[in-house]
């Protein structure tokens, strides 16, 4: 934990080994950074085939704070070891207090819920880096965990390599604001299955790694309402961001995250 180098075990993740960065490697580890919660989110690591590790870092650049994560899971699973992410709004699988007043809103409500960042990654192994929203049938700003009011999950594929792969199968290549995205389509997700929940699970994947960019998210939500993909009375309840570990090492600095909404 913390700065300590005592160690550098061969399931030990890479990342945390950088100079003066600082790491927090317990399962669900969560840390506020204004309306941003980060999160050692390792939801998938009972399917781990052999001693692995993951945590959330820190380290200041040019007097610049930054956060990132790292990770280091041996073997292959496309069914996902875990999310590191930036969590923004009201998570349904943990529950709690929202982290911005602005989400859980309607789908069909949002003028604007833009979401702006840049990572530097350094990533050996299958993964991708994918931006999502989770869309719940109520409105929760403060509460205990609720997966089974998830109707959707709509995740951006901005990045991806080894065996990553959406769920289901392409069912359309869609133009957003001059960028072409295959959609995919898979329903009765259900994640690790223990929760009940079941939902509609939609991916727009890009051809090419976006590690700079920009999402216009009601974009995205007004072209699954005229597919009938989702409903626009339910609510997008949260934004988050990481990074889906399918197997292999890797490191992933935030150098710039912004969500805005009006």
């Amino acid at each position: 934990m913390g700065a300590c180098r005592l160690r550098h075990d061969a399931h030990n993740a890479p990342g945390k080994f950088g100079p003066d960065v600082s790491s927090e490697c317990n399962n669900g580890y969560a840390i506020a950074d204004g309306p941003y919660r980060y999160e050692n989110n390792q939801w998938g690591r009972d399917k781990s085939q052999g001693p692995y590790e993951q945590c959330l870092l820190k380290r200041t650049v040019n007097g610049k704070q930054e956060r990132g994560w790292t990770w280091n899971f041996p073997g292959t699973d496309s069914s996902v070891f875990s999310y590191p992410e930036i969590i923004f709004g009201w998570k349904p699988w943990t529950g709690g207090k929202t982290t911005h007043a602005s989400l859980p809103t309607r789908v069909g409500d949002f003028k604007k819920l833009t979401l702006i960042y840049e990572v530097e990654s350094q990533i050996t192994g299958s993964y991708n880096l994918a931006p999502e929203v989770w869309l719940t049938k109520r409105s929760v700003k403060n509460g205990p965990a609720s997966p089974t009011s998830i109707s959707a999950e709509v995740m951006f594929w901005v990045d991806s390599g080894g065996v990553a792969r959406p769920g289901g199968d392409v069912v359309a290549n869609v133009t957003v604001n001059g960028q072409t995205w295959e959609l995919w389509q898979q329903d009765g997700a259900a994640g690790d299955a223990r929760s009940g929940a079941s939902w509609r699970l939609l991916s727009y994947k890009l051809s090419s790694p976006q590690l700079k960019g920009t999402l216009d998210i009601p974009a995205f939500m007004r072209d699954l309402v005229a597919r009938q993909l989702i409903d626009p009375n339910h609510y997008i309840a949260t934004v988050e961001f990481g990074n889906e570990v399918t197997g292999g090492t890797g490191t992933t600095w935030v150098k710039h995250f912004e969500v805005q909404t009006e």
